[in-house]
């Protein structure tokens, strides 16, 4: 008898292993070698049960190597260790390379098969793609006599079929143990696309240490191989339903063998039991098995559920991945044990890491609180702050659409046009220069009707812009896109109190002159203009303005909003109708045509472009290492690039100024190729980040990855997107503050917000102009967010691979988001918030995630331009309305998935 060293059993003098807790007694690599007797087989001298299965139920012939044996100047052959389905296997010592090895033999008999032959090449192939502490590696293969051989890891110590043989079952912790180290592996083997087919206990080794190495992927396919997936193959008591009905392999198969397997190590019994294929094929269809706890005593509860949820019948119930069912044993952390042992997690991994348990009710009430409260109060607040609450717009889109139409009528212009568009705009350059000419705190106190625009424009041909739509543009046709070009184009500006301010023609075609001088009709357009012509005095027209003008006038008047300076009209007329009527404002340079985009300063300019540069160049190029690498997140990366290009169409639908057939057909061409190259600029940065935040921070993809996974209910996922979205209530109230501030230090007064400035993705002006742009706009708020997260997340991983320190890498992002920022505001007070807003902005990085990052943008962005006014007389009143029941309906179902089902008002459930 020998006694274990660990236990004290005792076991017979024939045991390798121990009864009753499984430690190793002795080693096989040290048992003593014999000769086979002449005319004998070498497996007589080793008891090895033979393996039946569908695709090799043939008996393999002995090969007959003698143990001592040398075989290609480098093998000696040591004895034999097995056979089955698909060959021999030979215990060898490697004497170029000083270590033992496994070699196995393909018999001459199925090298002659085709299909055989190509199986046990396909072993190699397939096996080599993976390098896992628990998946017996292979190192080459040969030929030896004609034979085919590959070599690979030996194990020294036994197969689980027979440890289970002669102990019966495992103790709880040696299960669980085993059980995590079969999911390591596998989950590593379906990372890389592959389907084992034959898991079974046989097919798992422990070596004297304990560790688990999962073997012989003769049968082993890669996932996107159709046709080898649906043809029965593997062992029958361990294949899924699915396999034995001829339906093919997947996943979910792999993860039915491993439960049968975690079944039979936990209670020391198989899950079926039938005497004929038919009657095993019946059983897996209609029997459930027992429960592992009326078996055997003392077992996990939660163990007893992950094997059930992996024996079901219906391959939907069963766990989607490996990774989830890691995630779902007790006390195990894949992520943190691959991240400890120097490995990558897969995408898989990182989406079943993570707690699935939701947020604690309390919590998930504060954050909505915070939302509900936050936008309450932004909607007071913006009746001091936003530009359309200073600036009362009188009138809908419809009624200054037809006030214009019936300006251009009364100075003789009545034909309907073929085309026609409109939008509002605030008027960008009478900011300006207020900001560069007045430094007082009450500058914007008192704005003039001016400060909002409404333009409308008509042509008699189809407008088509010039440059497909993109994520910053707002419209395809705006002011000044397409140009002012075709004969009977018309351009009127109106401010928001309905007065005209600008009028543009270009005249239609030359008609005959009449002998008597017509006299332009310049008092329709002072009434139009809410002015008086006895206010006014003659004085000299520009003559440098309109050449085909024919007439020109012009009146000057003391401006009511500057004293100093004059206000001054400028006109013009061809035969006798008017083609030009200009309002001219100091705050106008030359008196141009207003539309023209805002000046930007230098440096943001040459700070955007750099960043631009970066992103582009940088992203290419670790894009291009890490797919010749074979790192990234392909499907991934696929899936979320399918859905913003299905965003931009949808979007175009909505916003695009659609026109004839073939501009159409041209058009969508062009805006197409644009799509096409704006996400493959998405795909790209993807790729370039994705691995390293993988490996470096994994949980800033948990929820992103579960979300593009199609979870979309998940806890985590709800979690994120409420935190996101409370933390961007706080950010823009953070803002909303800094303008009273501005007051209370006597600094220049902040500019009212419009919800468009540079960098934002919806524009308030813009959803005032009909209920299309505004769900176009919503969806360039989705793309907008997933841009800026994606390039933040680009900026974050590279400054620190710059930098090789995730603090001073925080801190560098710091300044130049703050730079960034801060660069486009008129007043130091917004030093505060910008640096509190870019401290948010990584604080959410990190602790939440990519998702929550995104999230944060998109509510942010909305809650400051959707038009939620406290007056409910306005017209637009319906349109804020709406905003903010998307807000808040976003809110409450990210607030009540976070919960992971529990109570809404926190009751204890039964089983807490």
């Amino acid at each position: 008898m020998i006694q274990c060293p660990k236990c004290s059993a005792e076991n017979s003098d024939d045991s390798r292993f121990c009864k009753s807790c499984a430690e190793p007694l002795s080693s096989l690599s040290q048992a003593p070698t014999v000769a086979a007797p002449e005319g004998e087989s070498p497996t007589a001298l080793v008891d090895v049960p033979h393996v039946g299965r569908i695709v090799s139920s043939d008996s393999v012939p002995a090969g007959g190597f003698t143990p001592g044996t040398i075989l290609a100047d480098r093998y000696r052959i040591i004895g034999l260790l097995g056979r089955g389905g698909m060959g021999e296997v030979y215990r060898a010592d490697d004497l170029k390379l000083g270590q033992p090895v496994a070699l196995k033999f393909l018999p001459p008999a199925l090298a002659e098969d085709s299909v055989r032959r190509e199986r046990f090449f396909a072993e190699v192939r397939i096996t080599r793609q993976l390098s896992h502490p628990n998946i017996c590696r292979v190192y080459d293969i040969g030929e030896v006599d004609g034979r085919h051989l590959l070599s690979m890891e030996y194990i020294d110590g036994e197969d689980l079929a027979s440890l289970m043989k002669r102990i019966g079952h495992l103790s709880n912790e040696k299960a669980l143990d085993i059980a995590r180290q079969l999911v390591a592996g596998l989950s590593v083997a379906h990372e890389r696309g592959v389907l084992h087919r034959d898991l079974k206990p046989a097919n798992i080794m422990l070596d004297g240490h304990g560790r688990v190495r999962i073997t012989d992927f003769g049968l082993a396919i890669v996932a996107e191989d159709e046709a080898q997936a649906e043809e029965i193959a593997g062992t029958p008591a361990y294949m899924a339903p699915e396999q034995l009905a001829g339906k093919g392999a997947t996943v979910r198969s792999d993860i039915y063998s491993l439960g049968l397997i975690l079944y039979e190590i936990c209670t020391g019994k198989k899950a079926f039991k039938a005497k004929t294929l038919a009657e095993l094929r019946e059983q897996k269809e209609t029997q459930t098995p027992r429960a592992p706890s009326e078996l055997r005593e003392g077992i996990d509860p939660v163990v007893e559920r992950v094997i059930q949820r992996c024996m079901e019948k219906d391959p939907v119930a069963r766990p989607a991945s490996v990774a989830q069912l890691a995630q779902a044993l007790p006390g195990g952390d894949p992520l943190a044990a691959a991240i400890a042992a120097g490995e990558t997690p897969s995408p898989e991994m990182v989406a079943a890491s993570g707690s699935n348990e939701g947020l604690k009710p309390w919590i998930a009430w504060v954050c909505l609180a915070i939302i509900v409260i936050g936008i309450c109060v932004a909607a007071v607040m913006k009746r001091q702050f936003a530009l359309y609450e200073r600036v009362p717009i009188e009138n809908k889109p419809e009624v200054l659409e037809a006030k214009a139409r019936d300006i251009l009528k009364a100075i003789g212009y009545p034909e309907r046009p073929v085309d026609s568009a409109f939008g509002f705009e605030p008027n960008i350059s009478y900011f300006e220069y207020v900001e560069e000419n007045n430094r007082s705190s009450n500058r914007f106190d008192h704005l003039p009707s001016y400060a909002i625009q409404f333009w409308y424009r008509q042509s008699p041909l189809p407008l088509v812009h010039q440059d497909p739509i993109t994520a910053m543009e707002r419209r395809s046709v705006t002011l000044t896109d397409p140009p002012l070009t075709n004969r009977g184009e018309a351009v009127v500006v109106l401010d928001s109190s309905g007065n005209l301010t600008d009028l543009r023609i270009i005249p239609p075609e030359a008609s005959e002159q009449s002998e008597s001088e017509q006299i332009p009709n310049w008092d329709s357009l002072f009434e139009a203009s809410g002015l008086d012509e006895g206010d006014f005095d003659e004085a000299t027209p520009d003559e440098t303005y309109l050449a085909y003008a024919d007439k020109r006038k012009a009146w000057e008047e003391n401006s009511p909003g500057f004293p100093d300076v004059e206000l001054r009209l400028e006109a013009a007329a061809w035969q006798g109708k008017p083609v030009s009527w200009r309002l001219i404002q100091p705050y106008q340079e030359g008196g141009s045509i207003p539309g023209a985009p805002p000046s930007i300063p230098t440096f943001r300019i040459i700070s955007a472009i750099t960043i631009l540069i970066v992103i582009l160049i940088g992203g290419a190029f670790f894009a291009w290492r890490n797919l010749r690498m074979g790192r990234g997140d392909r499907r991934g990366a696929v899936r979320l690039t399918c859905f913003y290009f299905s965003l931009s169409i949808i979007s175009w639908v909505f916003i695009e100024h659609h026109v004839a057939a073939l501009d159409e057909l041209e058009l969508l061409s062009r805006t197409i190729s644009s799509f096409l190259v704006s996400s493959g600029i998405i795909w790209v940065m993807y790729i370039a980040i994705e691995p390293f935040v993988r490996r470096r921070w994994p949980v800033v993809l948990v929820g992103w990855n579960r979300l593009l996974g199609g979870d979309w209910r998940n806890p985590l996922v709800g979690r994120d997107l409420l935190v996101g979205s409370a933390l961007a209530t706080l950010f823009v109230l953070l803002f909303y503050l800094s303008y009273p501030l501005a007051s209370l230090f006597d600094a220049p007064q902040i500019r009212p917000s419009t919800g468009s400035q540079i960098g934002e993705y919806i524009g308030t002006l813009n959803l005032f102009s009909g209920t299309t742009v505004f769900i176009g706009d919503i969806l360039l708020g989705i793309m907008g967010s997933i841009e800026v997260a994606l390039a933040i997340g680009f900026l974050i991983f590279l400054v620190r691979v710059l930098f090789r320190r995730t603090w001073i890498a925080i801190i560098v992002l710091m300044a130049i988001l703050t730079a960034f920022f801060f660069s486009d505001e008129s007043s130091f007070i917004f030093l505060i918030p910008t640096v509190l807003a870019t401290a948010i902005i990584i604080f959410i990085y990190f602790r939440f995630g990519l998702l929550s990052l995104a999230a944060a943008f998109l509510f942010r962005i909305s809650l400051n331009a959707f038009p939620i006014t406290t007056q409910f007389s306005a017209w637009h009143f319906r349109i804020g309305l709406a905003g903010m029941v998307l807000l808040l309906a976003f809110s409450f179902y990210a607030f009540r998935t976070s919960l992971g089902g529990r109570p809404i008002f926190g009751t204890a459930r039964l089983d807490e």
